[in-house]
């Protein structure tokens, strides 16, 4: 089996030098697994109505809980901000070196692989970073409309959208922001 939290870029440009050490998941595979892979952070997210379970018992200070929907407008309920991208940055950003990084959704394939899709693309170019997630996390379908928040957010121009749409499971989903 391939090492779990293998390192995805040289973490050079990261505050801490974090070499995006990260594996995206589901909830159940969170719960089920998550002792086991023992990540030392986590970024959970579901829904606003929804409950949190993934893992169990896990330190509130090393999680980031990411509240909104796998929607596809900005105009739908519990769609995701760039606030929501921000708060991500900020948790991204205090990662010391060796953190070992799971990001779980419900399923682990859009909003999750959307989210390791931004990190990536904060440290490598959008292509790169679309290459990347896909080699590590090969049922991803992230979620066009958080990939183009993390586009805008980042400036990327609508690079991180094409890289988006390269995946083989992405189907034909548009972002639409």
């Amino acid at each position: 089996m391939p090492e779990l939290f293998a390192a995805l870029t040289d973490g050079s440009t990261h505050p801490h030098q974090w070499p995006a050490a990260m594996l995206v998941c589901s909830q159940t595979e969170a719960r089920r697994h998550g002792a086991e892979w023992a990540p030392s952070h986590i970024i959970s997210i579901y829904g606003p109505q929804s409950r949190c379970l993934g893992v169990p018992d896990f330190d509130p200070a090393r999680q980031c809980h990411a509240r909104f929907e796998d929607t596809l407008a900005p105009t739908d309920p519990g769609a995701p901000t760039l606030a929501d991208i921000e708060a991500i940055m900020a948790f991204v950003d205090g990662l010391p070196r060796d953190a070992r990084l799971l990001i779980h959704c419900l399923q682990g394939s859009t909003r999750g692989a959307a989210v390791a899709l931004g990190i990536l693309a904060r440290y490598l170019p959008a292509d790169k970073a679309g290459q990347t997630l896909f080699r590590s996390c090969a049922n991803a379908a992230p979620n066009p409309f958080l990939v183009a928040l993390w586009d805008k957010k980042l400036g990327l121009e609508g690079k991180l959208i094409k890289a988006g749409r390269k995946f083989p499971s992405a189907g034909l989903r548009r972002a639409v922001a």
